[in-house]
Parts: C-alpha cells; sequence; structure tokens
C-alpha cells in the first residue's frame, strides 16, 4: 500500500479530506509572509511530496527541497512531483542544496520517532536554521476527545489492534496512553512507530521547549477551538 493509499487517497472520503486539509492548515503559519516570497523551504520527511505542491501553490517563486529518508515513499514523491521539476528531492541532508532555509516544515513525523530520536531532529533542524528562520511542526493529538473519536474510527477499520483496542483507547481518553507502543524498524534500519495511539504532544512540547522558542501554536481542523478538541497541533517555532 502506498503512501497515498493512507493518506489523501484513504478509502475513507473524510480521512482524504482532514489529509488535505492539514496540508491547507499548516500554511496558515505562513499567512503574513508575503505571496511573492522567493526564499528557500524544506519539507522535511515530506513523504510523496504532496505537500510541497501545496506549498508552491502558495510561494511560486520560492525554492522548495523535499528530504524524505525512506527509500519506497522517496520514490512515490518523484513520481508524483515529475510535473515540479523545481522541487528538489534529497535522500540526505547532507545533500542539500542550501546550507540554510528561511522556512522549514516538518509534518506528521514525531509521532512515529521513538523519543530517543528527538535530539537528533532537533538538533538537524537548528542545523538548517539561523536566527530568521521559521520552523514549523505538526502533531496529532493523540489524547482526551479526540483520542476517543479517532479510536471509535479505527476499532470500526480494525477492531482489536494496539490502536484500535477499547483499553488503549479508553487510556488516552483518559489522558494516559499507554506508556509501550509497538516499535518496527523502516527501510533505513531505524526504530519506528507504526501506531499513532501512544504519542503524547504534552510530553513532545516539553521537549520541543528545550530547544525551540515556541512562538506560536494552533490546533486543526476547527483553528478556533482549543487544542484538545482538535486532531492535530501545529507549533510555530525559532531559535532560542
Amino acid at each position: 500500500m502506498s503512501y497515498s493509499d493512507i493518506t489523501i487517497n484513504d478509502k475513507s472520503r473524510v480521512k482524504s479530506w482532514l489529509h488535505k486539509k492539514r496540508y491547507r492548515q499548516a500554511l496558515i503559519s505562513v499567512n503574513e509572509i508575503p505571496f511573492n516570497f522567493a526564499g528557500s523551504i524544506l519539507d522535511f520527511g515530506g513523504g510523496n511530496g504532496e505537500f510541497c505542491k501545496y506549498i508552491l501553490n502558495k510561494f511560486t517563486g520560492s525554492s522548495i527541497v523535499l528530504y524524505e529518508p525512506t527509500p519506497s515513499i522517496r520514490e512515490e514523491g518523484s513520481v508524483n512531483l515529475t510535473q515540479y521539476p523545481q522541487v528538489q528531492i534529497i535522500d540526505n541532508l547532507k545533500n542539500s542544496p542550501y546550507p540554510v532555509y528561511d522556512i522549514v516544515f516538518c509534518m506528521e513525523v514525531f509521532e512515529h520517532m521513538v523519543e530517543e530520536q528527538y535530539p537528533v531532529l532537533f538538533g538537524q533542524f537548528l542545523s538548517m536554521m539561523d536566527k530568521n528562520s521559521l520552523l514549523v511542526i505538526s502533531v496529532p493529538v493523540e489524547v482526551y476527545l479526540p483520542a476517543l473519536a479517532k479510536g471509535a474510527f479505527r476499532m470500526f477499520r480494525r477492531y482489536g489492534s494496539f490502536d484500535a483496542n477499547i483499553k488503549n483507547v479508553l487510556k488516552c481518553f483518559f489522558g494516559r496512553p499507554p506508556s509501550i507502543r509497538p516499535r518496527g524498524t523502516i527501510e533505513n534500519g531505524l526504530p519506528y512507530y507504526y501506531d499513532h495511539l501512544g504519542f503524547d504532544y504534552r510530553v513532545f512540547e516539553s521537549e520541543l521547549q528545550k530547544y525551540f522558542q515556541i512562538i506560536g501554536s494552533y490546533g486543526g481542523p476547527a483553528t478556533f477551538m482549543p487544542v484538545c478538541m482538535n486532531l492535530e497541533k501545529y507549533y510555530l517555532c525559532r531559535m532560542q
């Protein structure tokens, strides 16, 4: 199953719509940047590159780099972006065409990263930023009411699996997600969480604050609602 089959092309119209809306909502973070912005943008762990299309639609003169370390997903990106030669795709940050980026996006990545990898990724962000760079991170909300809504959807699809287990769903609903999550490895051998359930944005935020200044945040898809009533949270960060 391809990356797009479980995101924008998911058989659930609701899930497909939410993923497309997530891309649009990430761009809320850069609404104050003029449309003629022509700086450099990095989509870190950008999957099949779909978000790059949204960035180009907003900033047609920008220089965009897609970094995706997983070979099979990166290949999907190459195919998906065939008509967008202005997007450069790299498999290693050492191959980055720019030493520093004006904007770094990292969308829905950290819920899959084991906690020991957080400092590594934060360090990679810092190495590609300066005091004027903006870092935008999005993570899912997997506690409280959103956890119950997502859990119900998952149980309808695959009842009994780790993220569709009533006990685990209720733990998340009460704000105490399971401390042990099933781990696997991706193609490059890195440890990886396949399930979103168990990720706690509160723990992530605490770690994020140690490395960056959080200058803003908002929830999605209903930006006017508090984060605890939303499915995702977006962070706008700068170097400390």
